[in-house]
């Protein structure tokens, strides 16, 4: 992804309405990652810093790690991300529980 520092909070948003959209669930996300620099590459990433509240689901963690992924191998544009924030906040009617 394209300036990735500059899109820090579309990225927290993207990343919580897609567990959201796919779990049903409201997750803080504070903590659960970090923005740093491949030792190789020098591109800036998101590095995985989950805790208990994210390894507890297996499947949440999996998918998180996948969406991690994608943004960080770039298949995930800005564009993209906003298509998809839009069609988020067209179905988010339904009701979902909360992970504290």
């Amino acid at each position: 992804m394209e300036n990735m520092l500059q899109n820090i909070d579309l990225i927290h948003r993207y990343l919580s309405m897609s567990i959201a959209n796919q779990f049903r669930l409201n997750v803080d996300l504070k903590g659960e990652y970090t923005f740093t620099q491949n030792i190789v590459s020098k591109k800036t990433i998101i590095a995985t810093t989950f805790t208990n509240k994210i390894f507890s689901y297996p499947e949440l963690k999996l998918f998180l790690s996948a969406l991690i992924t994608e943004i960080n191998n770039g298949k995930c544009s800005v564009d993209l991300i906003r298509e998809r924030m839009r069609y988020f906040e067209k179905i988010r009617r339904r009701p979902f529980r909360k992970i504290i």
